[in-house]
């Protein structure tokens, strides 16, 4: 203790105390006005506590004398040091002490509220990061089907839809795609989940029993945050009563959601179809297997589905729609005129049944037009389309495709990605992807993307074959023909026995090249590109030039019947202009393949073509000259040059050697 008293401690404790509870009581008075922060005062308080150790140790360590600081060492006294009179000043250095604490806990309190979030910042930032859900956002996801029948499960797929339907009428409300809602069908899957992964607020769900001719409906509407049922209503109707019921549900959902509609939305839900029952059950049949398949046979059924559902309502707009859009699948796959005619007189009559024209029905016009090779009327008609379903995948895909054959390829690419945005796991909207792709010659994209659509698609035969074209422009030609195996091993289709015979032609096994477009035939009899490469196949096995030629000829023929619905094609007439040529037509070959070559904006495989026929008709420097410019197009090509029977005549020549040589300067086989 008489040390304590010497070193002047217990004074400087005391004063320090009485100082920092001074400070206190003005920051509780003025930190507030001040604009300084709730816990500035728990801060100091702390600091202030923290600080008496600091007093304590200070205390016993300086002495304040008058010739200034002066630290008192030893720390423990020596017997001369014990009776000397005190020479401290305790009540200075507390202030001092003090002052110096105040200052550092003010300082440290301004930084930290200048650096650190304010709270309603971090309210704002943790609400920016979690952003709160739409409250007019909703799915609808496929209802299930209860009646014990896979067969019939269109039918409660399509009962969904069309509530889906009515809902996405009304422009209040943010309905999720189709596609996108109903990839979660037969999956096990937490509804708050599903509304995470759709972006929406609200989720209906369903199930469907049919016995006979009387249905019963149950429906629920989820909180998709909190998962939780908002509401539920059982439904039992016959089956003619199935329009009123899907409007019925509609309008509940509506008003549970306490969503305002505007005049022309209230409109659109109550405008009840007219269609027949019977005839709306094949027509939801028909647009099932229309969405599952390109392959001709499944068209066909389609096909004879809306053939049907016409048959019992001969006004039913939408079937003949779907026809439309059938025709011009099988169109596609075949290049028989007859099926372009067929769809475009459906298209017409759908036209001339529903004045306001739906989705469905300016979707396949986009697509007739299309194929006529009207694009800017086609876009037209898919943009109002996309109006109306602003988030239908099948309405982006046709619009990037008629960008693609516009030759706008940003916008082909912009709309295509949206389309693969909206469903991600639809494998229409990856193939179409795939061929774009494809068409801008971007091969190892392409083959990536035809993966995706076999994985999504395993039993489809298109993937493969679409797969096994782009291995073969990429140069992979083992993989290529892995893929055209496979593709065959599904279901034989004109695309990939007609591929694998090109493969034989370049291997030089003419006879197997005749062979597979021969089987190509049996499937597309009407299509001009199976024909003409019969004909070289022909042409290059010996006496058989007259076989050659008819099959030219028959090439010919059904490539000027395609040009009549479609001038913009230019490769139909860059090949027929290759048909004319070897058909001993020379001039008027030629003549079709400037045009192509101008209107194709010089693509590579024109001149590829064009090379072949100036090689016939002598002017080898003027063929290699346009082989050199497709290699440098697209170095893709000069793997066939390499391989190409007719140009076998130029391996003496200095410049086609040149020609032959990759990047390496290795001379391709």
């Amino acid at each position: 203790m008489s040390e304590l008293r010497r070193r002047e401690v217990i004074p400087v404790i005391v004063t320090y105390a009485v100082i920092g509870w001074l400070i206190l009581q003005i920051a509780e008075l003025t930190f507030e006005p001040l604009g300084m922060p709730d816990w500035g005062v728990r801060v100091l308080i702390i600091l202030t506590i923290a600080g008496f150790p600091a007093a304590f140790f200070l205390a016993w360590l300086i002495d304040l004398k008058t010739e200034g600081i002066m630290f008192d060492l030893p720390l423990w006294p020596t017997p001369e040091q014990i009776n000397q009179p005190p020479t401290r000043s305790a009540q200075v250095f507390a202030v001092v002490m003090s002052l110096v604490v105040l200052a550092g806990t003010i300082g440290l309190t301004v930084y930290l509220h200048q650096t650190l979030p304010k709270p309603d910042e971090v309210a704002e930032e943790q609400q920016q990061e979690v952003p709160r859900l739409a409250a007019n956002s909703i799915a609808v996801l496929a209802f299930e089907n209860f009646d014990g029948d896979s067969n019939t499960d269109y039918f409660a797929a399509g009962l969904a839809e069309e509530i889906l339907n009515y809902l996405a009428r009304a422009r209040e409300l943010n309905v999720a795609a189709r596609t996108s809602s109903f990839r979660f069908k037969g999956q096990q899957i937490d509804i708050r989940e599903v509304a995470t992964l759709l972006n929406v607020k609200h989720v209906l769900e369903g199930s469907v029993r049919r016995e006979g001719n009387r249905i019963r409906v149950n429906a629920k509407l989820i909180d998709g945050e909190q998962g939780f049922q908002s509401w539920s209503a059982y439904y039992e109707r016959d089956l003619e009563g199935i329009f009123a019921l899907q409007q019925e549900i509609a309008a509940a959902v509506v008003n549970e959601l306490s969503i305002v509609l505007s005049v022309e939305s209230v409109n659109q839900l109550n405008d009840t179809p007219s269609e027949n029952i019977d005839a709306y059950i094949f027509y939801l049949e028909g647009r099932e297997r229309l969405r599952s398949s390109r392959d001709s046979d499944v068209l066909e059924t389609a096909k004879q589905l809306f053939s049907q559902a016409i048959a019992i309502d001969a006004d039913y707009a939408r079937a003949y729609a779907g026809l439309c859009e059938v025709n011009l699948g099988l169109y596609e796959n075949s290049n028989n005129t007859e099926d372009f005619s067929n769809a475009e007189q459906a298209c017409e009559t759908a036209i001339s049944l529903n004045a306001n024209l739906s989705s469905e029905i300016r979707v396949a016009l986009g697509r007739l037009y299309r194929f006529r090779g009207w694009y800017e009327q086609a876009i037209e008609q898919i943009t109002q389309a996309i109006d109306k379903s602003p988030t239908s995948p099948d309405a982006y895909i046709e619009l990037g495709e008629t960008y693609l054959s516009q030759g706008n390829q940003e916008q082909a690419k912009s709309a295509l990605l949206r389309a693969v945005d909206l469903k991600r796991n639809y494998w229409k909207a990856h193939e179409a992807l795939a061929n774009y792709y494809y068409a801008t010659e971007q091969y190892e994209l392409s083959a990536q993307t035809y993966e995706i659509v076999t994985r999504l698609a395993p039993d489809l035969a298109i993937g493969f074959g679409g797969k096994g074209a782009a291995y073969w422009m990429s140069g992979d030609i083992d993989k290529a023909l892995f893929a055209y195996e496979n593709s065959l091993a599904l279901k034989p289709s004109r695309q990939a026995l007609t591929n694998l015979g090109a493969s034989y032609y370049y291997a030089g096994q003419f006879e197997k090249s005749v062979q597979m477009q021969l089987q190509a035939l049996e499937l597309a009899p009407d299509d001009h590109r199976v024909w003409g490469r019969l004909a070289e196949s022909y042409r290059n096995i010996g006496n058989r030039d007259e076989d050659a030629l008819k099959a030219y000829a028959k090439a010919a023929e059904l490539a000027t019947a395609n040009l009549a619905i479609n001038q913009e094609d230019w490769l139909t007439r860059a090949r027929l202009g290759m048909y004319e040529a070897f058909s001993n037509r020379l001039d008027d070959g030629i003549d079709l393949l400037e045009e192509a070559t101008e209107q194709s904006n010089r693509h590579p495989e024109v001149l590829y073509y064009f090379a072949l026929v100036e090689l016939i008709s002598g002017n080898s420097e003027r063929a290699i000259d346009l082989l050199d410019e497709a290699v440098l197009s697209d170095n893709s090509y000069r793997q066939f040059i390499g391989m190409d029977p007719d140009l076998k005549r130029l391996s003496a020549n200095p410049r086609f050697q040149s020609l032959l040589q990759n990047e390496e300067g290795l001379k391709l086989q």
